[in-house]
Order: C-alpha cells, then structure tokens, then sequence
C-alpha cells in the first residue's frame, strides 16, 4: 500500500469513530484491524488473532519470517478507558509515560499483567494494549531493569496516525519494525553509553618500521612479477602454458573445511546470465559470437560477468586474441579497448574508446594510405560530398584545392566514430564481421561504468557489429535498478574463478622451466646473477610448487579461502608471500623440501615488509576491529559470520535477508549501526557475498552468504596465535591498563628484535597475546551479561581462543628455543614446524 494510502485509511478512520460504544468484536473490527492493516500495512498472514496461550487466547501477535513472536497486542472495547497522566500541551498525541505512573490505573495493569504473560510464556519482548483509541507499546522485560522503571511509548488518541504519521509509520510500519527493529529502537530505555577507546599504535614509536627482503628476493622480483601477474597481450606461450580453463578446476575438492564455489548468484540467474561451464574454446560465449558474425546479426552488446579478480581479461584475451576459434580467425576483426589505466574521466575514457576501437580495426594500415589511395579506399562518400560543396570551383590541379582537400583529410581523420563506421563497412565488404571488446569497466564508479556500457551499445548500433563488455555484478545490479540497463535481454555470461592452488601450480612450473634454459633466462635475470643463486631460486620454487598439489596445505587453503574467487588478489598475497622478508628461505633450502605451519604463512601475508600491523596496509582485515566507537564490540564481524556459517550445507550455503540479521543485531544488542560498519568491512574484503554482489553495505543490500574466507576466519584464523599477536595492537582497546600493557610489550618486542634475542621476544609476544586474550575474554562476559546471551562457555569465541592459544604456545616456545640453539642446526629431509 503506497503511502498516500495509508494516510488516508487513517483520515477516514478518524473520521468515522463517534463516540465509545462498540463491543470488543466490533472495535477490533471496525478500528484496531484498521489500524494494524490499513494504516500500519500489517500483512494479515503475518498477525495471528486468537492464539491459544494457556491458559487464554491472546488477541494479536505480530511474527516474524521466522513464524517466532515479535509482539502481543492484548485487545479491550473502546469503553474499558486507560487513565493516562494529563499531556504538557492539549494537541499532545503522543508520548513516554513510566510503566509505574501507568499502572496506577487499574484497567491498564490488568491489561498490562495479562499480556506479559503470553509474553513470558513465549520469550516476547514487545506488547501491547489498546482499547482502540489509546494505545501503550511497552517491552516486557530489561536486563538490568525493573519493569516498572521501564519507559512506554505512549499514543493519547487515534490523532497520533495523521498528526504524527511519519513517526508512526517509521515506528510501527511493517516495514520499519522488520527492515529497522524501529519496535527495539523506540522502546529501548537504555541508550548507549560511551566508553573511552585507546589505540595502542598511537603511542609505538616503530610502528612504520620496514623489513627488508629476503636475499633471493631481488633476483626473483622481476620474475614473479611478470609471471604472477596479468598475462601480456603478446605472450601467447605464456597464455597457453599457463591459462586455467574450467575443465582444469571443474572437480573441486574440500581445501580447507568445505570449498564453496564461485558460481553464477539466483539473482543474475533470473536476467537469463548463462554460466560459462567451458572456457577453454570460449564456450557457449565463443559459440554465441560465432553465431552473431555467421548469422550477421546487428547491434547487440554481450556482457561477459564476473567478479573481481576472476579472470575476466584473461577470459578474453585467450578467447579473441591468443586462441580464437577457428571460424573466427578467418571471418573477424576484433578491437579490444583496454581501460585498466584510463583514468576515470568520461572525456578521456571517450576519446580512449574510439582512439583504440580505430586502431584496432586499422589492421590494413588504411589510414596511413597515401591520399589519393585513402580516398579511394575509406573516404570515397565524404570525398564525393566535398567535390560539389567545399571544393566545389577549385581547380584540381591548384595549391588551393589541395590545401583545401589535404585540411578535410585531416578533418575526416580526426572524426574517430565516422573512421571506425568506415572500417567497419571494409571489412564487411570483405566478408569479416566486427567484435569490440570494452574491457576492464570494474575499477570505475557505478556512474562511470554505466558510461561504458552506452559506449558500447552506441558502437554497437553505429558499426551494426557485436560488443563485448566486461562488468562485475554488483555494477550491473546499480545499472539495473537505476534504468539504465533496460534493454539487457539475455545476452549475459558469467566466468567463475579458477582455482588459485592450478593457477600457481602452472605458473611455478612454467617459470622454473624458463629459469632453467639457459638461454631465455638471459631475458629475465641480469647477467651478474650466479649459476647458484639461480639454483637456489629454482629450489625454492619448486618447493613453493609441492605445497599447493597438497589440497589441506596451510598455504593452499590459506590462500584460496583469502582471495575468495579474486585471483588477482591471490597473486599479489602469493608475491608477498614469496618475496616477503619473514618467508625462511634458507632453512627451506637447506632442508630441501618443507611442510609449512600456519604461523610461517599468516605474518609474510599480512605484513610482507613491516614489522607492525596496519588494517589500512594489509590485504588481511582485522576481526576484532572495534568499527562504531558509540556502541561497538570485538566480536560483531565475527558474530555475523557464525550466524551466516550456520546456512552451510555442504558448496552451497544458503542466502539470508540482511533485514533479518540486522533486526537480531538490533534486538540483541543494540548495534545496528556496528552490524552495518562490520558488514561493509565484510563484504569489501570478501568474507560476505550479496545475492547482487554488491560489495559495499547499502540499503539496497538483499541477502548475503558467507565465502570461503568468511568459513577460514570464523573457523580458524582468527584463532590462532599468529593472527592475535598481529592485530591487537591495532585494535581500539576499552581498557587503558590494556592498552598501556600493549605498547610497553611491543616496544619491548623491538627492542628484542634490534638485538637479535629471539627467545625472549617470542615469550615477550606470547604474554602480550595471552594480556590480550584475558581482555577479550572481560568483554565477551561482560556483553554476555549485559545482552542476557544465555551463551555455554563452549561456545564462546574466547574459549575457543584460550584453547587453541594453550595448544600453539608450547609448539610455538619448542620453535623457539630451537631456532635459538647456538649450535649448528642439522636439517632433516622434511621439516615441520
């Protein structure tokens, strides 16, 4: 019911009721079922009238999706009154009355004391009573609180529904209690209060410090680089070795604890997006282009999705440049334009579409024609127009006309659209059809990339060719609702990432391959690089290439649950891993084979070249973050993850509103601003995937599932010792005395670390996080008391904490003191840490 509507159900309402003369039936008849349906837009199968509640029927309750109870409505006639306290000012409608100051009133307490037992009996925390005209919303119970000590929102008559009408739709709307928990909002006695936060990396000196690279890094870093990096538009060896079609990872195994797929999301499913489940010739994408140029088909723009980092251009580039189909070598002209490093400038993007589309379709060089020749060729209808108007009385033969005629050449070049319709018309004439690819759209704004997608439907229609243009989800889904896409029919696919454990495995063995030719590694290393060091490079990577054919590897499933489908973002963590100064190279080779531990991964990740933790410079997030200092805790992200975690079943968890997870936020403790600070760290980082792939929380946010590294954070790593030693100092931390024993602990740990103990740092670093942990471990008891949780000590997170902690640190003193030992180290073929 639009709003207009409903205000004018409650106008006539009010205008209808004379007097107080109904029985129950008919005031719940002719008024409260007004009220609660047409004014406040209840669904009638949402309210449930006379439930039995022994040892009575309660009149109303309002349910949730779930079918739990939300709020009981005790109903009486219009002529039992509730005696309230006089208003301020006699337009009053409405307003906070105590419960104690209510209860003097006899019909109200027995009101009152009758719904609170439904309510006690269910677990309720909202109700009501009404004798039509007066109505009090009051919560049942408060921890902490007496009921009596309880605030009620009070409405003094049915003038609240038109004086008051956004405040009454905002507050009791369907919309508004289960899209905003306004019921928990508007009836909450207990604001928030502020608490002081402290950040220990405020006051550490060396907080910036760097580390250097380990010593094979700078021999390596051009190399890795390059091949882990994105494939160059020329190297087809490179491309052919080393690209992961959908065949290679179709069969994917449990990595970490359960793999979930990268697939095609319901919603785009219902936009007719095909899911490309062969990508080695193309696919069903290949055979569609093939098709369109067979059949001469015209003006259609197809949309290749994908998320981000999941291998869109590299889709592409093998599909129409390294590898095409056959048929489409021999009958097509394909211009890619490439935006990765066009700044976002609608002119400049512009100007750098045609610019490219012009060069790509010149493979004849035609524009480098001589002139007569290029008149001939490609401006013959521009020429014949000018020969009767602008060089219409000049001699042929005179300087006149040739600096005329040269001056419109010159003109008709520069006019980049009417070059590429001309090309195009060539090449037609020659039996070829056209494909323009718009690719790298998803580094822009929603607004800049929607200017890319009407590029592309305006080259469509001018060259009557087909366009190719590469877009994530989460744009389109803007696109959509915006109207801007309104033409989309069915022309969509989507390219799943590969899995990243194939990716590095051909890569590593394709890079090892050219190190060891003598010949070509010449082009990839300096010429003063020893025979041993290249050796000792080539090792390392081979043991970098036995770890990731082991599915359980630490580094394998740490990997591929981070990236979450973004291999980009997987590539740039396994370089810094590689090139990360922590990463134990001459322990590895010297040993000449290695079985990682967890720790060995976690800190060459997450500060590849620093010696602090910074959130703003790390790939990884931090889980215990405090993000809305109002009224925030450590364990929101975490909280939210394990309520997602709980729809898995098996590669295909399940989607859950977003509307309900915020109202159980809301309703739990009272953070609904904290859920959305969390959620958005959440879905930017991938831990999260909206049913849109909206990657940022806005109030168009649907429904979400958790990811891969959504199940490997709230399952394992931000358990283990590694990851708390990182990330409590860069935690906001609500106790002083703890945050003042995190600064002194790493500025100790420094010290330690310029002097070379690492024996006494490592115990140094195991006494901060266990200080850490005791500090968690306050507040998540306390919030278990203040939010009533009823929570088993199993199954909370710091226990879970303390267990794993008390496991590690043994394993993690025993490291120690070995790699402390003075004497020479004699290294086993295999060695676990």
């Amino acid at each position: 019911m639009k709003n207009t509507d409903t205000l004018v159900a409650a106008q006539e309402l009010i205008a209808t009721i004379k007097g107080r003369n109904s029985n129950e039936a008919e005031t719940r008849h002719k008024i409260i079922d007004v009220v609660l349906h047409d004014v406040l837009s209840w669904p009638r199968n949402r309210v449930s009238v006379e439930e039995y509640i022994a040892p009575g029927f309660a009149d109303y309750v309002l349910k949730k999706a779930n079918g739990d109870d939300l709020l009981f409505i005790e109903a009486k006639k219009e002529g039992v009154y509730f005696t309230l306290p006089a208003p301020y000012v006699p337009t009053e409608c409405s307003a906070y009355i105590s419960i104690a100051k209510l209860r003097t009133d006899p019909n109200i307490k027995a009101a009152m004391d009758q719904v609170r037992t439904y309510c006690f009996d269910t677990g309720c925390e909202f109700a009501a009573i009404t004798n039509g005209h007066e109505w009090i919303f009051f919560k049942t119970f408060e921890h902490g609180k007496r009921f009596e000590n309880l605030q009620a929102l009070v409405l003094r008559n049915l003038q609240f529904f038109e004086k008051e009408y956004t405040r009454g739709q905002n507050t009791f709307g369907f919309t508004s209690i289960f899209e905003r928990s306004s019921l928990h909002e508007a009836l909450s006695s207990a604001p928030p209060k502020d608490r002081p936060i402290y950040f220990p990396k405020e006051k550490i000196p060396s907080y910036s410090h760097t580390i250097t690279a380990n010593r094979l890094a700078g021999t390596l870093r051009p190399v890795v680089n390059h091949y882990f990096g994105v494939i160059g538009d020329n190297d087809t060896e490179f491309m052919d070795r080393c690209y992961v079609s959908q065949r290679d990872y179709a069969n994917m195994s449990d990595g970490i604890t359960v793999l979930i797929e990268d697939s095609l999301t319901p919603y785009f499913k219902g936009y007719g997006v095909s899911q490309l489940d062969e990508t080695g010739r193309g696919g069903q994408l290949g055979g569609r282009l093939t098709k369109n140029i067979k059949k001469q088909r015209q003006g259609e723009v197809l949309v290749l999705f994908g998320g981000k980092g999941a291998g869109k251009s590299t889709f592409i580039k093998r599909l129409l440049r390294h590898n095409p189909p056959p048929w489409l070598r021999e009958h097509s002209v394909i211009a890619i334009i490439d935006l990765l490093k066009v700044p976002e400038e609608n002119a400049v993007i512009r100007g750098k579409i045609w610019h490219s589309l012009v060069e790509g379709l010149d493979r004849d060089n035609l524009l480098d024609l001589p002139r007569d020749k290029l008149l001939a060729e490609l401006f013959s209808d521009r020429f014949e127009v000018a020969k009767r108007q602008d060089l219409a009385g000049l001699n042929n033969k005179s300087e006149a006309y040739n600096v005329r005629l040269n001056g419109l050449v010159s003109e008709w070049k520069e006019d980049k659209s009417y070059c590429a319709k001309r090309l195009s018309e060539y090449w037609a004439s020659k039996g070829k059809g056209v494909i323009v690819v718009v690719d790298n759209t998803d580094q822009y704004s929603s607004e800049t990339q929607d200017f890319c997608f009407t590029s592309a439907q305006e080259i469509s229609n001018l060259l009557l060719c087909v366009s190719l243009i590469s877009m994530r989800e989460e744009r389109f889904h803007n696109s959509k609702i915006h109207g801007l896409l309104d033409a989309f029919q069915n022309s969509g696919f989507h390219i799943s990432s590969p899995k990243p454990s194939t990716v590095f495995r051909k890569r590593l063995s394709y890079t090892n391959m050219l190190l060891s030719d003598r010949n070509r590694r010449t082009s990839l290393l300096s010429s003063d690089v020893s025979e041993q060091l290249v050796d000792d490079c080539m090792k390392y990577l081979s043991i970098l290439f036995a770890e990731f054919r082991d599915e359980k590897s630490p580094l394998n499933g740490f990997l591929t649950a981070c990236a979450h489908g973004d291999i980009r973002l997987s590539l740039d963590l396994f370089r810094s891993f590689l090139l990360s100064g922590y990463t134990n190279v001459d322990e590895m080779l010297a040993s000449g084979s290695w079985t990682f531990k967890i720790h060995q991964i976690i800190k060459p990740v997450m500060i590849p070249n620093r010696y602090f933790y910074d959130e703003n410079l790390s790939d990884i997030p931090n889980a215990y973050q405090v993000r809305y200092t109002r009224h925030g805790s450590h364990f929101t992200s975490l909280r939210i993850l394990r309520k997602l975690a709980k729809n898995v079943e098996r590669s295909v968890p399940a989607y859950t509103s977003v509307a309900e997870l915020k109202s159980y936020f809301v309703n739990t403790f009272n953070m609904g601003d904290d859920f959305s600070s969390n959620l958005d760290v959440l879905l930017k980082h991938g831990f999260v995937e909206a049913n849109n792939r909206l990657d940022r929380f806005a109030e168009d946010l649907d429904s979400i599932k958790i990811t891969n590294y959504g199940l490997y954070m709230v399952r394992d790593l931000a358990y283990y010792f590694t990851y708390l030693d990182l990330v409590c100092t860069d935690c906001g931390i609500f106790s002083q005395s703890t945050s003042n024993y995190l600064v002194e602990a790493a500025r100790k740990e420094y010290d330690l670390f310029s002097k070379g103990d690492r024996l006494e740092r490592i115990n140094t670093r195991l006494d901060r996080v266990e200080k850490f942990i005791e500090y968690l471990a306050s507040e998540e008891q306390r919030e278990r008391e203040l939010y009533s949780l009823g929570m088993k000590d199993e199954e909370m997170f710091t226990s879970i904490i303390q267990k794993t902690f008390a496991a590690e640190k043994t394993t993690v003193i025993r490291s120690a003191k070995r790699n402390s030992d003075p004497r020479p180290k004699r290294f086993k073929p295999k060695r676990r840490w």
